[in-house]
């Protein structure tokens, strides 16, 4: 079958190895998969990633050779084709997707990620193995385009639980890449009571204006704590500076999500969140960055890291598409076929598209 591999740095398109589905597996033709942030991180900083997975003490999929083969692509929605032993309910034809994790006894920890584990191929490819006991089904007035989607909605539906926001709180989203606009999606859904969303893309700015941002801010013409004191003045009074009393500060976000994952942005959103305010480092940045711990400790800030999400909340997020509370359409602004993925990965440099999907 068709797939694009990496190899160290090196992507390819070839030919590779079609698999077969063990106990409580299905085999499935891939229909859609989205391109991922973390895709594009490891095309490029794979050595840093296992460095940075070994040191939180997280396992790995290289130890040694990184230039073992592997095809990527973990937010895919595929159609069933065979049904391993005791996965037979899963009829052909049906539409699924589910968490990339593959149930599979004979490896060390029991499980593979699915487009992270050279042992079984992602879904940049023609067919992917899929887990019987996680299978969900897509529902039929889901299309394959919003259902490749699933992954990173859950990613921003658990970002958002995880902070706990309120109604009555004001929200920035740092980056309106394809997590903070999922981020945006669910914090308009929790009814949070005012969203603002900074980038530098026109076009990205225009689709979290069209998503229902309530302030888009470009931060290359704007300072952002301008715009958003501006904002906030009608919306908010000032809080105390410390829990000590003093002077009122301006207004500020209650909660900052960073989904940036650059240097230095980390330290921006906590010189503009509220006193007392949360963080939440939602975006990945690959490299070694500062902060002033002093600043979070004037303020009493809350800084949280979010990972992924529960079962549940994929669940959540797949449902939220049936039922029509949350739209990620908009945010698919191209496809690209398997042969055209390597320069898909390039262009994804430039922030021009948001979502682009892999149609094989």
């Amino acid at each position: 079958m068709r797939a694009m591999v990496l190899r160290g740095k090196a992507l390819a398109v070839e030919n590779v190895e079609k698999p077969t589905p063990g106990p409580g597996q299905v085999l499935a033709r891939v229909r859609a998969c989205g391109i991922c942030g973390s895709d594009l991180h490891a095309a490029k900083y794979m050595d840093l990633m296992m460095a940075n997975a070994r040191a939180s003490g997280r396992r790995t999929w290289y130890d040694d050779d990184m230039t073992r083969p592997l095809v990527m692509g973990h937010e895919f929605v595929a159609e069933v084709v065979e049904a391993g032993p005791g996965a037979e309910s899963w009829a052909p034809g049906t539409r699924v997707t589910s968490m990339p994790v593959l149930f599979e006894p004979s490896s060390e920890s029991g499980y593979l990620s699915i487009g992270y584990s050279p042992e079984t191929p992602g879904a940049y490819s023609e067919f992917v193995r899929m887990s019987a006991a996680l299978l969900l089904k897509v529902p039929d007035n889901v299309s394959d385009l919003v259902a490749a989607t699933t992954e990173p909605c859950a990613v921003g539906l658990h970002a958002v639980r995880a902070a706990r926001v309120q109604p009555n709180e004001n929200v920035l989203v740092m980056g309106a890449g394809p997590i903070g606009l999922m981020t945006l999606l669910w914090l308009k859904k929790e009814r949070a009571n005012f969203v603002m969303v900074s980038d530098y893309s026109p076009e990205r700015r225009a689709l979290a204006a069209k998503l229902g941002a309530d302030l888009v801010i470009d931060p290359g013409k704007e300072d952002v704590r301008t715009a958003v004191e501006g904002a906030l003045s009608g919306l908010t009074k000032g809080v105390s500076a410390s829990s000590f009393g003093g002077p009122a500060m301006a207004p500020a976000p209650d909660v900052i999500f960073e989904c940036v994952g650059v240097e230095g942005t980390l330290q921006q959103a906590m010189s503009l969140v509220q006193a007392r305010g949360r963080v939440v480092v939602v975006g990945v940045c690959m490299k070694e960055d500062k902060i002033l711990p002093m600043v979070g400790i004037n303020k009493q800030l809350s800084l949280q890291f979010v990972l992924g999400y529960t079962g549940e909340e994929y669940a959540e997020a797949l449902a939220s598409f049936a039922d029509g509370s949350i739209d990620t359409s908009p945010m698919v602004t191209r496809t690209v076929t398997i042969e055209e993925l390597p320069a898909a990965f390039t262009a994804l440099a430039d922030p021009k598209d948001c979502k682009v999907v892999v149609i094989p």
